[in-house]
């Protein structure tokens, strides 16, 4: 026959077993959560001032995802030095929000028809020939290699792009 102390040794021993890999369990389910990047707006405003002095944009945050990709969100701004400089994207498509100013937003070639047509979302898509007049709180979706300029620019005219792959 077992002894007491043999019993409650093993029951102490068992039980001491459980409560570490249940603590250890626990622990490895509880990861925290990702961090979280905050620019308060004297930093974005401060960027902006960075980028017009530098006649570039200013990135404020850059990241690779796992397949490699970076992802990148930056301000820009542009004067009246810069209308009509036709260009595009490589690689990535920039979701533009105008953050102060207004422009008309052109994009060469020739008119398609038909192509200016909601989509389900309520945007609108914008064909080539095309143009339109974009300000402060709008967004504008840029695909890749999508040749654009901006004219008519009302300064300050500053906006955040959002750089995906």
């Amino acid at each position: 026959m077992l002894s007491v102390r043999t019993v409650m040794m093993t029951v102490l021993t068992v039980t001491a077993f459980g409560a570490g890999w249940l603590a250890k369990t626990n622990a490895q389910q509880k990861v925290p959560p990702p961090l979280i990047t905050y620019f308060s707006h004297e930093k974005v405003e401060a960027s902006f001032v960075q980028a017009l002095a530098t006649t570039g944009g200013k990135d404020l945050f850059t990241r690779k995802d796992r397949q490699g990709r970076t992802w990148a969100a930056h301000t820009n701004s542009r004067g009246k030095a810069d209308e009509g400089k036709l260009h595009s994207h490589e690689d990535w498509t920039a979701v533009v929000v105008i953050m102060s100013g207004a422009a008309t937003f052109i994009t060469p070639g020739t008119a398609s028809p038909g192509a200016a047509r909601g989509t389900p979302e309520g945007g609108q898509l914008i064909g080539a020939g095309e143009s339109h007049r974009v300000s402060t709180g709008d967004v504008v979706i840029i695909p890749p290699d999508a040749p654009h300029l901006y004219k008519d620019i009302e300064e300050p005219f500053q906006y955040l792009v959002v750089e995906t792959p």
